[in-house]
C-alpha cells in the first residue's frame, strides 16, 4: 500500500524503509505470534540483537557514542516499519532507543555504553510520577528483562539509570497483559529518588524527550493502521461472500477508504510534528499521537470486521493488531497536569 508519505521520502528515507522493511521481513514476520504469546521464550532477545545489527538499537545516538544518529522523523519511520512486523517490538525499541537517547543528552553516556551491542536493552520509565517518598512508572514497555531502567525524577531535573537489582527498586512485570506483551512491561517503584542522579536533563531536553516518545508511540500506530489494511485488502480479494468477492461489497470498500484515510492524516501530522530543526512543539506531537492512535483503533476494528469470524483467530494476526492498537492510544499514561501541559503549549 503505496500512501503519499512513500511519495515524499528521500532517497537516504527510501534506504533506511527498505532496510527496515527487510529486517522485518527476515526477522519479525516468522516469529510475531510467537513473541505475542511466548515474550520470555529468547526470540525476543534473539530478534533485539538482529536489530541491533540492523543499527535499531542506537538510532538516536550521535556517531560519536557510536550511534545512528537518526533524524526524528527517519526514527519515525523506521518504528512504523518495525511496527508493521510486530508492535510490541516496535515499543520494545522505542523505549531502549530513548532510555540511551536521554542519557546522552544528560551527559550520562557512561551509562548506556554497555547498551549498544544488542545483547541486552534498556527501558525508559516515562512518566515517573510522585509518591510518598519515591515514584512509580506504572507501565514501562521493555521494563521486564531491561539491564537499565532509565526515568526522570519527579518535579526536577535529575535523570536516574538504575538497575533492576539496586536498592530501592521494586520491579513488576505485568505477565500477559492486552497488548505490547512481547516488549515485557512493567510496573517501576522507586524510593531513592534522593539518591546520586547520573546526570541532568534540562527542561527543553525533557521536553524533547517527551515529544519523541510521543511521535514515536504515534509512529507505532500507524504502522498497526497500515498493516490492518493491507490484511484486510489481502483477505477481501480473496474470500467471497453471497457470490460476490468480500472486497465487491460497498461497505467493504468504505471500511478501507477510512482506514487509508486515517493512515494518510496521521502520517501527515507525524511528519509536520517531526520536521524542521528538530524543535517540538508538545501540542503538536500531542495531536498526532492522538489522531494515529484513533486512526489505528478504528482500522483494526474494521479490518476484524472484514475479516468477519476469523478476525477474532490469532492465525490471522488481526486481534492482535487491535489488541496492540488499544495500548497505544493508552500509552503513555497521562500526566496529572496533562491538559494544562497542553493549554501553555497552546499559547
Amino acid at each position: 500500500m503505496e500512501l503519499t508519505r512513500d511519495l515524499l521520502l528521500g532517497e537516504e528515507q527510501r534506504m533506511l524503509v527498505e532496510s527496515v522493511s527487510g529486517f522485518r521481513a527476515d526477522v519479525l514476520d516468522d516469529i510475531a505470534r510467537d513473541i505475542d504469546e511466548e515474550p520470555t521464550s529468547g526470540k525476543v532477545a534473539d530478534a533485539f540483537e538482529r536489530a541491533a545489527r540492523v543499527g535499531l538499537a542506537a538510532s538516536l545516538l550521535s556517531d560519536g557514542a557510536g550511534g545512528q544518529e537518526m533524524d526524528v522523523y527517519s526514527f519515525c519511520l523506521a518504528l512504523t516499519e518495525v511496527s508493521r512486523g510486530s508492535a510490541g517490538f516496535a515499543a520494545l525499541l522505542l523505549s531502549h532507543n530513548l532510555a540511551l537517547y536521554a542519557l546522552e543528552m544528560a551527559g550520562a553516556w557512561k551509562e548506556s555504553e554497555e547498551l549498544t551491542g544488542g545483547s541486552s536493552w534498556a527501558a525508559l520509565a516515562w512518566p515517573f510520577i510522585a509518591g510518598g517518598g519515591g515514584g512509580l512508572a506504572p507501565f514501562v514497555p521493555g521494563g521486564g528483562g531491561a539491564r537499565r531502567l532509565v526515568f526522570l525524577a519527579p518535579g526536577g531535573e535529575d535523570i536516574f539509570s538504575v538497575s533492576p537489582a539496586d536498592e530501592g527498586v521494586a520491579l513488576s512485570e505485568l505477565g500477559f497483559p492486552m497488548g505490547f506483551r512481547c516488549s515485557r512491561p512493567a510496573g517501576v517503584e522507586y524510593s531513592r529518588v534522593g539518591a546520586a542522579a547520573a546526570g541532568t536533563l534540562g527542561l527543553e531536553a525533557a521536553r524533547q524527550v517527551e515529544g519523541m516518545l510521543l511521535l514515536g508511540v504515534a509512529s507505532i500506530a500507524l504502522g498497526i493502521s497500515r498493516q490492518a489494511c493491507e490484511k484486510a485488502y489481502e483477505y477481501a480479494r480473496e474470500r467471497y461472500q453471497g457470490c460476490d468477492q468480500v472486497i465487491g461489497h460497498q461497505q467493504v470498500r468504505l471500511m478501507l477508504a477510512r482506514m487509508i484515510a486515517g493512515t494518510e492524516a496521521g502520517d501527515a501530522l507525524v511528519r509536520q510534528a517531526a520536521g524542521g530543526d528538530g524543535s517540538f512543539r508538545l501540542a503538536s506531537c500531542r495531536v498526532a499521537k492522538v489522531v494515529a492512535c484513533d486512526a489505528a483503533m478504528s482500522a483494526s476494528l474494521d479490518g476484524v470486521q472484514v475479516h468477519g469470524g476469523y478476525g477474532y483467530m490469532r492465525d490471522y494476526g488481526m486481534e492482535r493488531l487491535m489488541r496492540d492498537a488499544k495500548y497505544c492510544q493508552a500509552y503513555p499514561w497521562a500526566r496529572p497536569n496533562e491538559l494544562l501541559a497542553v493549554l501553555t503549549d497552546l499559547e
